[in-house]
């Protein structure tokens, strides 16, 4: 086991076994698929932050963080991220038009890549796209892409690793109005999980000393923006979508009480149908969306989503 690592589960009264849902996707159209309205406009400022990073002294760090201010749209479209460094949270369906004004805070260039989106060439945030500091990008697109978990993270050339491990990074999920129908859970049984490693210095900042031959491996590791958090959940059914968003490390995850890991997404969306394995591997960037159930555990138990050798 590396670290004791990911997120553990406290589990609240029995209730019954949930069905497995159906997961498969959607066809659309090509009309549908044509720009539409402006859904949602905001901005999201690439800049200095704060943020507590070790319990332990409880004081704060620098870090840098993405914050967003939505302009037009339905509030759930972009939620902030409470606690951590993250940058607030995307929630948009396939074939809504989106504009964000991206505005770099830093003291360096930046420019925002949306990992796993199809996006036109300008809006894919090539390094040559990167802004200067004080200096202001728009992205106007439109979501193609099938119901799924994707993310967004700076893309500078030279700059992107420390950049990211700065504390630069949020989740973009794309939503299926079908979810609900196909049986998949809903919200708080939702829950994101980003499994980041990182090193702190004796002061609790980050340290950052890549390694040329394998780049950053730390000795901690975050869930959310925080040194593994505890979630209270439910007995019942969750879905656990995974986002790898460390800089080097491969991660083999697996249940602490050896219970399989059904997978019904991928970096591509939704699977055909649940596949069940014992455990899965995520590389750096890569994307698994899980179901489980919590109802067979007994209240108050104690169940960790952990790193294997």
């Amino acid at each position: 086991m590396e670290g004791g690592l990911a997120a553990a589960a406290w589990l609240g009264a029995a209730c019954s076994r949930r069905a497995l849902p159906h997961v498969g996707g959607t066809a659309r159209t090509a009309g549908e698929r044509e720009a539409a309205p402006v859904a949602l406009e905001a901005t999201l400022r690439a800049a200095p932050a704060e943020a507590q990073l070790d319990p332990a002294t409880g004081a704060s760090a620098q870090v840098w963080r993405f914050e967003g201010k939505r302009l037009q749209g339905a509030a759930e479209a972009l939620a902030a991220q409470p606690n951590g460094y993250l940058g607030p949270t995307f929630r948009v369906r396939r074939g809504q038009r989106l504009r964000i004004h991206f505005e770099n805070a830093l003291g360096e260039p930046s420019i925002v890549h949306w990992h796993g989106l199809q996006v036109p060439e300008a809006s894919d945030g090539h390094p040559r796209f990167a802004v200067a500091p004080g200096q202001t990008y728009r992205y106007d697109f439109t979501v193609q892409n099938r119901p799924g978990l994707y993310w967004y993270h700076p893309h500078p050339h030279g700059r992107t690793g420390p950049q990211v491990y700065a504390g630069l990074a949020g989740l973009f999920l794309v939503e299926d109005p079908d979810d609900k129908a196909r049986g998949l859970p809903t919200g708080e049984a939702d829950l994101p999980l980003v499994i980041q490693d990182r090193a702190l210095s004796a002061a609790g900042e980050l340290a950052y000393a890549p390694n040329q031959m394998v780049g950053f491996l730390g000795d901690r590791i975050f869930v959310n923006g925080q040194q593994t958090p505890a979630f209270t959940v439910r007995a019942g059914s969750y879905r656990l979508r995974l986002l790898n968003g460390s800089n080097s490390r491969i991660y083999k995850l697996a249940f602490s009480d050896l219970r399989p890991i059904t997978v019904i997404g991928s970096d591509g969306g939704l699977l055909a149908a649940p596949v069940s394995k014992p455990y899965v591997v995520l590389a750096p960037g890569e994307r698994a969306e899980l179901w489980t159930d919590f109802a067979p555990s007994s209240s108050g138990q104690e169940l960790w989503l952990e790193s294997r050798a």
